[in-house]
């Protein structure tokens, strides 16, 4: 039989051993939590942490879980934008993109807006396949270069001292010049597709509709890498085709525009074209 007074001796050794339990257990947190930060604040450092150690997958949770906690708090912007950085480090383009546009949409006049903003478009160029195939990423990234130098004419790499350690490409460096080499590496790629086209065509001997995307190149990249072969070609599928006033003024264009950076081979081509079109007046 168990009696009163033992009864409370068992009560009491339980009650002892549920506090050393716990005491125990919350010591183990206590090595991660600074005294007098939130929840929100430790997972943030953890996250930055884990950012400078490249674990991005680890980081990506931390910045996710602070994004969840506190959406409206100083460090959510930076968290985000972090966030992004990890995916696009992880080269998860799609995913990075999505986030950059958060920190643009959501945080519009935090000091991170103006990077975000380049990313997004850094992150479709990324994704942007060769120039033959289809070049919906490659648009995409167009797109949002073109804004951000619309928004952000003036933009440096670093958003602030705290994360230049942590960003990555172009630190140090104006970003304006970075969109501006990017939209011409894209508009050299399209011009390419285009270019590409216009041969396959030219190869298949379909040559009207090899002029149709020779004119395209002209139309919409006169200033690109193909523009000259595209000027001189469209001249001598005219020419061929009986339309010498048109191949007259195509070869024209092409001595105005292009005579004095074009190859040799153009060159020679060019003066056998005026030659014949002398011939024909």
């Amino acid at each position: 039989m168990v009696t009163p007074l033992l009864a409370t001796r068992r009560i009491t050794l339980f009650a002892a051993l549920l506090v050393l339990a716990w005491g125990c257990g919350s010591g183990s947190d206590e090595l991660t939590k600074t005294p007098g930060t939130t929840n929100a604040e430790n997972l943030f450092t953890q996250g930055k942490t884990a950012y400078g150690k490249e674990d991005y997958l680890e980081a990506i949770r931390l910045f996710e879980e602070v994004r969840l906690q506190a959406p409206a708090s100083p460090m959510a912007a930076e968290a985000t934008y972090l966030e992004a950085m990890a995916r696009y480090n992880q080269d998860l383009f799609a995913g990075s993109a999505v986030d950059f546009r958060a920190v643009r949409r959501n945080y519009p006049n935090s000091p991170f807006a103006a990077r975000a903003q380049y990313m997004v478009g850094e992150s479709y160029y990324q994704i942007a396949p060769r120039p033959e195939l289809d070049q919906t990423y490659t648009l995409l990234a167009l797109t949002e270069f073109q804004n951000f130098l619309h928004d952000f004419p003036a933009a440096t790499a670093s958003p602030s001292p705290s994360s230049a350690s942590t960003d990555s490409g172009n630190t140090g460096s104006s970003l304006t010049d970075s969109a501006q080499m990017r939209i011409g590496e894209i508009r050299q790629k399209l011009a390419m597709k285009y270019f590409k086209s216009a041969q396959l065509y030219d190869k298949l001997e379909d040559v009207k509709s090899a002029a149709v995307y020779y004119q395209r190149v002209l139309d919409n990249y006169y200033d690109t890498k193909p523009a000259p072969e595209s000027e001189l070609r469209l001249a001598e599928i005219n020419s061929d085709r009986n339309k010498l006033d048109d191949a007259r003024s195509e070869i024209d264009a092409f001595d105005t525009k292009y005579l004095s950076t074009a190859t040799s081979d153009e060159r020679n081509r060019a003066l056998k074209l005026h030659n014949k079109l002398q011939q024909n007046p």
